[in-house]
């Protein structure tokens, strides 16, 4: 993964680092130590800077593509793990700087909630971006 993220920086593009956990992992209990794996892995010893500038998009794989939706709460609780664990090894400055999207199918319908949350700072637009109206509905909230 670090090898990618590196990859995608030399070619001069910035990367979107999506994160997120399944079903069974969620009700086992361990959907939040699976993602603090998936930011630690590719963030690791990177300068804040580097950290700073990072675009992650907390993307439930249960709930993209499916139709199913995580609560406001959900998606605020999911994304407050990923600032801190990028406040690890970067410093809560660079970690409070991180654009922090949520990414589990957002509709129209699903996208009242979470922007605006203190840690959710936008939307990954999957399959409802390929409908105008859909798209227009989520764009102007």
């Amino acid at each position: 993964m670090r090898d990618n993220v590196d990859a995608i920086y030399r070619r001069a593009m910035q990367p979107i680092l999506c994160v997120g956990e399944t079903l069974g992992e969620r009700h086992r209990g361990v959907a939040e130590n699976k993602v603090r794996r998936q930011v630690a892995a590719p963030v690791g010893d990177r300068p804040a800077e580097w950290v700073a500038a990072a675009v992650i998009a907390y993307e439930p794989l249960w709930a993209s593509g499916a139709g199913d939706a995580t609560t406001p709460v959900e998606e605020e609780e999911a994304c407050a793990v990923i600032r801190e664990e990028l406040a690890q090894p970067a410093g809560a400055g660079a970690a409070a700087m991180v654009r922090i999207q949520y990414g589990g199918s957002v509709t129209a319908e699903t996208s009242e909630g979470p922007v605006g949350a203190e840690n959710v700072n936008g939307f990954l637009v999957g399959g409802a971006s390929l409908d105008a109206k859909q798209f227009a509905a989520i764009a102007i909230g």
